[in-house]
């Protein structure tokens, strides 16, 4: 349900309620200090996959300073899957999308968490509902903005949209803001899913390459990327999987038709816990800036990643393989903002990709 005028309306409703003083939420000295007191923490991310991803360093230094009984997430249904058994967490809550929260307010009230981190969301609808759930110390993800400033604890790290520092800043730093401004020091700033990884030693001659994006802007050329596949699979002698969802099963056959060497496509036929697995058992995941990325990152997978970014906010700089090992992981990026991917040669992601293959199988000790 979100019928024309209803964004206004709910959160309208929600800020005169706020102005009046009938609806209050915490200073940062007051979360701080009900954090001493055991609170709960929902860290909240239901937006895209990528999204979720970004949390984890947050999920993994709130874990480390108040023990994984006092850290939940929330997310996007379909990705749930991938934090159930996440030792960090106490309990992972999904929202089916905007304004399809039904029965997150009486969870949240039946298991209380009176803080929450916002990272991203759909903020209109759900930062009312959280408060209605019986959140009071919320803080928002640094650098950008917020429909409800004054809500925020942490309004002095908000930045609007124009200013000069708005969107700076990779993701993973500015989720682990948060975690500061309560006082607590980054454990870690690598994304990690730990129930997911796998030992270098269990790796297979297998590449994985996903070419789907959501926008034309963001995808690679089939014929490049069969070209690519073959070339990989003729002089490093290792198998070719394609990957990608229901929609991106045409794309992956076709550059499999067009590769001269055996390739398989998997697309439509992994849920993201197999994909999760055949990334940890693979030497690179090779694709374009989507949410598999960063899940091939968090499980250990080496990448060889292609940016076509829109905005800063899409840039390596903001989400590019953070403190991630140079030689297993390769960024590799248009000129400008909203060049085309197809700008990108063939000739430097080959280069990039054999490198990081080859690198990969002699530490995997599969060469």
């Amino acid at each position: 349900m979100n019928f024309p005028g209803l964004d206004p309306l709910w959160s309208g409703a929600h800020h005169a309620a706020h102005g009046l003083g009938l609806l209050r939420t915490w200073s940062i000295e007051e979360t701080r200090a009900h954090l001493k007191d055991n609170e709960k923490v929902l860290v909240v991310a239901t937006t895209a996959l990528g999204d979720s991803l970004l949390t984890t360093p947050l999920l993994s230094t709130l874990a480390h300073h108040l023990g994984p009984e006092r850290v939940s997430l929330l997310v996007k249904a379909p990705y749930a899957d991938l934090y159930k058994d996440d030792p960090r967490l106490h309990r992972v809550f999904t929202v089916r999308g905007k304004y399809r929260w039904e029965g997150l307010r009486d969870q949240l009230r039946a298991d209380s968490h009176r803080i929450a981190l916002l990272a991203n969301f759909t903020e209109p609808d759900l930062v009312p509902e959280l408060w209605h759930g019986g959140v009071r110390g919320f803080l928002r993800y640094r650098s950008r903005w917020t429909r409800y400033p004054r809500w925020m604890a942490n309004g002095s790290m908000l930045r609007q949209p124009g200013a000069s520092d708005y969107a700076t800043g990779h993701a993973i730093e500015n989720n682990l803001a948060m975690a500061e401004a309560l006082g607590l020091a980054p454990s870690t700033h690598r994304l990690e899913l730990p129930h997911l990884e796998q030992t270098q030693d269990e790796r297979k001659r297998l590449v994985l390459i996903h070419p789907g994006a959501s926008r034309a802007i963001k995808r690679w050329p089939a014929e490049n990327w069969a070209r690519l596949a073959d070339a990989i699979a003729e002089q490093l002698k290792v198998d070719i999987w394609l990957t990608g969802d229901r929609n991106e099963q045409p794309l992956a056959a076709e550059i499999v038709s067009r590769m001269k060497s055996r390739g398989h496509n998997h697309a439509g036929e992994l849920s993201l816990h197999a994909l999760a697995t055949a990334q940890a058992g693979a030497v690179a995941f090779i694709s374009g800036d989507t949410g598999p990325y960063h899940l091939a990152l968090a499980v250990g997978c080496p990448t060889v990643t292609l940016f076509a970014p829109t905005d800063r906010g899409s840039s390596v700089e903001a989400c590019g393989p953070h403190q991630a090992d140079s030689v297993l992981h390769r960024a590799i990026s248009t000129a400008q903002i909203g060049d085309s991917i197809t700008t990108i040669s063939f000739e430097r992601v080959l280069a990039e990709a054999l490198d990081v293959v080859g690198k990969s199988l002699v530490r995997g000790g599969v060469a």
